[in-house]
Protein backbone atom coordinates (compact mmCIF):
# COMPACT_ATOMS: atom_id res chain seq x y z
CA UNK A 1 0.00 0.00 0.00
CA UNK A 2 1.49 3.35 -0.99
CA UNK A 3 1.38 6.39 1.26
CA UNK A 4 1.46 9.48 -0.97
CA UNK A 5 1.97 13.04 0.24
CA UNK A 6 -0.08 14.97 1.01
CA UNK A 7 -2.32 12.47 2.82
CA UNK A 8 -6.00 12.51 1.87
CA UNK A 9 -8.41 14.80 3.70
CA UNK A 10 -10.15 11.69 5.06
CA UNK A 11 -7.00 10.89 7.10
CA UNK A 12 -7.14 14.36 8.68
CA UNK A 13 -10.87 13.99 9.32
CA UNK A 14 -10.19 10.77 11.21
CA UNK A 15 -7.54 12.52 13.34
CA UNK A 16 -10.08 15.27 14.08
CA UNK A 17 -12.64 12.69 15.23
CA UNK A 18 -14.89 13.33 12.25
CA UNK A 19 -16.52 10.91 9.86
CA UNK A 20 -14.48 10.73 6.63
CA UNK A 21 -16.18 12.84 3.99
CA UNK A 22 -17.88 15.12 6.50
CA UNK A 23 -15.78 18.24 5.83
CA UNK A 24 -17.45 20.28 3.11
CA UNK A 25 -16.90 23.54 1.24
CA UNK A 26 -14.72 26.03 3.16
CA UNK A 27 -13.74 23.54 5.86
CA UNK A 28 -12.61 21.03 3.24
CA UNK A 29 -10.62 23.75 1.45
CA UNK A 30 -8.94 24.73 4.73
CA UNK A 31 -8.10 21.08 5.43
CA UNK A 32 -6.62 20.60 1.95
CA UNK A 33 -4.56 23.79 2.32
CA UNK A 34 -3.29 22.74 5.76
CA UNK A 35 -2.23 19.33 4.39
CA UNK A 36 -0.48 20.92 1.40
CA UNK A 37 1.33 23.48 3.59
CA UNK A 38 2.49 20.82 6.05
CA UNK A 39 3.71 18.69 3.14
CA UNK A 40 5.73 21.61 1.76
CA UNK A 41 7.41 22.12 5.14
CA UNK A 42 8.27 18.43 5.45
CA UNK A 43 9.62 18.25 1.91
CA UNK A 44 11.78 21.33 2.57
CA UNK A 45 13.71 19.29 5.17
CA UNK A 46 14.92 16.66 2.68
CA UNK A 47 16.67 16.62 -0.72
CA UNK A 48 14.44 17.37 -3.73
CA UNK A 49 14.81 13.85 -5.13
CA UNK A 50 13.62 12.30 -1.88
CA UNK A 51 10.75 14.79 -1.59
CA UNK A 52 9.60 13.76 -5.08
CA UNK A 53 9.77 10.09 -4.10
CA UNK A 54 7.79 10.77 -0.94
CA UNK A 55 5.00 12.33 -3.00
CA UNK A 56 4.40 8.80 -4.31
CA UNK A 57 5.20 6.77 -1.17
CA UNK A 58 6.24 8.34 2.13
CA UNK A 59 7.32 6.60 5.34
CA UNK A 60 4.55 6.28 7.92
CA UNK A 61 6.31 8.64 10.34
CA UNK A 62 6.48 11.35 7.66
CA UNK A 63 2.75 11.06 6.96
CA UNK A 64 2.13 11.25 10.71
CA UNK A 65 4.19 14.46 10.98
CA UNK A 66 2.23 16.01 8.08
CA UNK A 67 -1.09 15.03 9.67
CA UNK A 68 -0.13 16.38 13.10
CA UNK A 69 1.07 19.73 11.69
CA UNK A 70 -2.02 20.04 9.48
CA UNK A 71 -4.27 19.28 12.45
CA UNK A 72 -2.66 22.07 14.49
CA UNK A 73 -3.28 24.51 11.63
CA UNK A 74 -6.85 23.34 11.09
CA UNK A 75 -7.79 23.49 14.77
CA UNK A 76 -6.13 26.85 15.48
CA UNK A 77 -6.12 28.90 12.25
CA UNK A 78 -5.99 32.25 14.08
CA UNK A 79 -3.11 31.25 16.33
CA UNK A 80 -4.91 31.95 19.58
CA UNK A 81 -2.75 31.59 22.65
CA UNK A 82 -5.56 31.81 25.21
CA UNK A 83 -9.30 31.83 24.82
CA UNK A 84 -12.01 31.99 27.47
CA UNK A 85 -15.75 31.61 27.28
CA UNK A 86 -17.49 31.74 30.63
CA UNK A 87 -15.78 29.25 32.90
CA UNK A 88 -14.15 27.42 29.98
CA UNK A 89 -10.60 28.36 29.06
CA UNK A 90 -8.29 26.99 26.34
CA UNK A 91 -4.64 27.75 25.71
CA UNK A 92 -2.46 27.32 22.65
CA UNK A 93 1.29 27.71 22.93
CA UNK A 94 2.34 28.15 19.29
CA UNK A 95 1.75 30.83 16.68
CA UNK A 96 -0.62 30.65 13.73
CA UNK A 97 0.21 28.82 10.57
CA UNK A 98 1.55 25.38 9.90
CA UNK A 99 4.81 24.66 11.70
CA UNK A 100 6.98 21.67 12.53
CA UNK A 101 8.30 21.15 16.02
CA UNK A 102 11.98 20.41 16.52
CA UNK A 103 11.07 16.80 17.35
CA UNK A 104 9.08 16.48 14.12
CA UNK A 105 11.97 17.91 12.10
CA UNK A 106 14.28 15.34 13.71
CA UNK A 107 11.83 12.55 12.84
CA UNK A 108 11.64 13.67 9.20
CA UNK A 109 15.42 13.88 8.94
CA UNK A 110 15.77 10.44 10.56
CA UNK A 111 13.32 9.02 8.00
CA UNK A 112 15.38 10.64 5.23
CA UNK A 113 18.81 9.52 6.39
CA UNK A 114 18.24 6.49 8.56
CA UNK A 115 20.39 8.10 11.27
CA UNK A 116 19.08 9.29 14.58
CA UNK A 117 20.62 12.77 14.39
CA UNK A 118 20.01 13.01 18.11
CA UNK A 119 20.83 16.72 18.42
CA UNK A 120 18.89 19.69 17.10
CA UNK A 121 20.22 23.04 18.28
CA UNK A 122 23.52 24.86 18.68
CA UNK A 123 26.62 24.51 20.78
CA UNK A 124 28.09 27.62 22.41
CA UNK A 125 31.32 27.66 24.35
CA UNK A 126 32.64 30.55 26.42
CA UNK A 127 35.41 32.62 24.90
CA UNK A 128 38.91 32.17 26.30
CA UNK A 129 39.70 35.77 25.31
CA UNK A 130 37.55 37.89 27.53
CA UNK A 131 35.42 38.24 30.60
Amino acid sequence: MSNPLPPPVSALETRLGLTPGSLLDEDRSRAEAALEDATVLVEAEVPTSLAAAWEEDAPAVVRLVVLKAARREFENPRGLENESLGEHSAGFSETSGVYLTSREIAQVRRAATGRSGGFVGSVRTPSAYGN
